[in-house]
């Protein structure tokens, strides 16, 4: 396992700041660690579409800084997220992009 610490900022002003397990053996899951947003959201243990959307939108911390964020966005008030209601998000949009790429 070689973990990676990094950020997505969203164009909404969300940001998501993330531990990566950068060898995760199937290249369209990734396997995040840790996903915490800056909306107050924490989720524990995630695996995620690959999504070349948010790559776009997305850099490498450093450690530091990854528990620095998290610090702070712990003292603004943490809430466990669930994860069943990411999945089924994750899985609508990517049903609704493998449809547009057929009737493209």
């Amino acid at each position: 396992m070689k973990l990676t610490y990094i950020r997505t900022d969203f164009p909404n002003g969300r940001s998501h700041i993330l531990i990566r397990d950068s060898e995760s053996p199937n290249p369209e899951l990734v396997h995040f660690l840790l996903v915490l947003s800056s909306n107050g959201t924490l989720w524990v243990d995630v695996f995620w579409p690959y999504d070349e959307e948010s790559e776009r939108i997305t850099r490498r911390i450093s450690e530091q800084q990854f528990w620095q964020t998290f610090r702070e966005w712990r003292l603004q008030g943490l809430l466990l997220g669930d994860n069943g209601k990411v999945a089924n998000m994750l899985a609508r949009k990517r049903l609704m992009k493998k449809q547009q790429e057929k009737n493209a």
